[in-house]
């Protein structure tokens, strides 16, 4: 995972640790099937559940986060995202089958924290057909007004190699509704003001058209 700027500004929101340590298990499961690529026929999919009552959420937005290998690690340079359903399930088109395409998923809705996640064992996942990309399946735990944690999203939110305003739509959306949801149970000024640097940057990147007019050559149609 990379560090500086974007992972600055993702420390101050704490948490990531559930997802370093998926990173560390897909990392390895991957070198069997790095030569595995290209546009499958399925999906990434899952539920979304409240970890207390084992029930579906309805409406809660799940954030898809697509990642770009960097040297040995990787960045986030797109994100989509939805609502779910009565049926707390959300699914997600893979760009290909590299572990990266998407690479992971949070979800959030007023009155919950990030809880947990499942992944696949490593035999389901060295399979690479749908059912290494099924249940994929997020846990968000009720607060207790009395003592709210300020984990609400899993820290992977702020895609920060997002090219066009486009690629971070998905970001921005959970973002705001982290921030709100922050506030709401008394994070500090310096956490909020991060979280709104982070909406800034990413509100601020050029439009996916105007991104593409500045890459074609002069005279080209």
């Amino acid at each position: 995972m990379e560090t500086g700027y974007g992972a600055k500004l993702m420390n101050s929101r704490g948490g990531g640790s559930l997802v370093r340590a998926a990173a560390f298990f897909l990392a390895g499961a991957l070198a069997g099937c790095a030569a595995a690529g290209g546009e499958p026929d399925f999906e990434f999919t899952g539920t979304v559940y409240d970890a207390v009552t084992k029930q579906p959420i309805e409406g809660a937005y799940v954030f898809a986060s697509y990642r770009e290998p960097v040297g040995v690690n990787s960045r986030c340079y797109k994100t989509r995202g939805m609502y779910t359903g009565k049926d707390g399930k959300y699914h997600f088109p893979i760009d290909s089958l590299d572990g990266l395409s998407p690479w992971f998923t949070s979800a959030i809705k007023p009155g919950y924290y990030f809880g947990t996640f499942d992944t696949p064992k490593r035999e389901v996942w060295q399979r690479q057909d749908a059912s290494s990309y099924a249940d994929r399946n997020l846990y968000l735990i009720p607060q207790d007004p009395a003592k709210p944690n300020l984990r609400i999203g899993s820290g992977e939110e702020y895609c920060f190699a997002a090219r066009t305003r486009e690629d971070a739509t998905a970001a921005v959306a959970f973002l705001k509704i982290e921030i709100v949801e922050r506030q709401r149970y008394g994070a500090t000024p310096e956490a909020i003001a991060a979280m709104q640097e982070m909406i800034h940057s990413l509100e601020g990147l050029p439009s996916r058209d105007a991104s593409d007019s500045n890459t074609t050559p002069k005279g080209a149609k």
